[in-house]
């Protein structure tokens, strides 16, 4: 399981030094526009027992989610939703995002 967590971290990683910032602002809209709170209350974020530890698993869960519920999101409009989730509830440090080499 932990390897799972460290490839996803890896690939949010790599795709983040080729893509712009995440919008938290336009992840708030997706995230209200989808039916995540018809499964999730904000206890399911802020609970000690939460099952999200990381950014990785954070990353990983909102990509669940959206397979499941069939959003069909593009990757930065999940790492939109997963930025704003971040911001609003789980405050883990991001990854950071470095500009690519010319």
């Amino acid at each position: 399981m932990k390897s799972i967590a460290l490839c996803t971290a890896g690939l949010v990683l790599s795709m983040s030094t080729h893509a712009a910032a995440p919008d938290p602002i336009n992840g708030k809209r997706l995230f209200e526009q989808s039916r995540c709170m018809s499964c999730h209350t904000a206890e399911s974020f802020t609970s000690p027992t939460r099952k999200v530890k990381n950014y990785a698993a954070l990353d990983s869960q909102v990509r669940r989610c959206d397979a499941n519920l069939s959003t069909n999101w593009f990757d930065d409009q999940i790492l939109d939703v997963v930025s704003y989730l971040n911001q609003m509830y789980y405050k883990f440090p991001a990854p950071t995002l470095t500009p690519p080499k010319p």
